[in-house]
């Protein structure tokens, strides 16, 4: 596995899709997980599989360049550990507008039980284009809790949102990511 160290800054033109996606534009862009107390910045869609059909993306968080991690050592064990269990999140959206979502997390190829974990997204009616989403965690089959704001913070077109200056006011210059090989 290749580990590099990129700049935040410049994370428009380091994290961008190979192949343009086919995905709602909602989803497409680089979105900050705003509060997240895990040692985690960003991620991307890209490269991900997407279901229209049954509203589905699956996003393996194991992948080149999908997922920033904090340039320590926590957010390098959470890079390994994530390597190693080939982690991935399942998204199902409730509806066609993608308004609301679970997101099942996979560790080692099984499918974690909504009742010991589920994860819930619910884009912000405030940002019809999915520019900010209301992520929630629940454990052991008790009520949701905040978990993070997810933000985008560079659109589909690679430009910085109006959230970028505050993203990089709140993360460190650099982070780790699994490169290609």
């Amino acid at each position: 596995m290749l580990i590099e160290t990129k700049k935040l800054k410049d994370i428009a033109t380091w994290m961008k899709p190979e192949n343009p996606p086919e995905f709602p534009e909602a989803l497409q862009g680089i979105f900050f997980m705003d509060g997240n107390i895990l040692p985690d910045y960003c991620l991307t869609m890209y490269n991900s599989e997407w279901n229209a059909n049954q509203r589905t993306l699956l996003l393996r968080i194991y992948d080149p360049v999908v997922w920033t991690f904090h340039s320590s050592m926590a957010g390098r064990m959470l890079l390994y550990a994530v390597k190693f269990s080939r982690f991935s999140y399942l998204f199902r959206f409730s509806d066609a507008a993608l308004q609301h979502g679970h997101i099942t997390p996979i560790v080692f190829g099984l499918s974690v039980p909504p009742w010991l974990m589920d994860f819930l997204i619910d884009r912000d009616p405030n940002t019809p284009n999915g520019d900010i989403w209301d992520r929630r965690n629940s454990f052991f089959g008790r009520a949701p809790e905040k978990g993070y704001t997810l933000r985008r913070v560079v659109n589909k077109d690679g430009n910085p949102t109006s959230a970028f200056p505050d993203f990089l006011s709140k993360v460190g210059s650099d982070c780790l990511i699994i490169a290609q090989e």
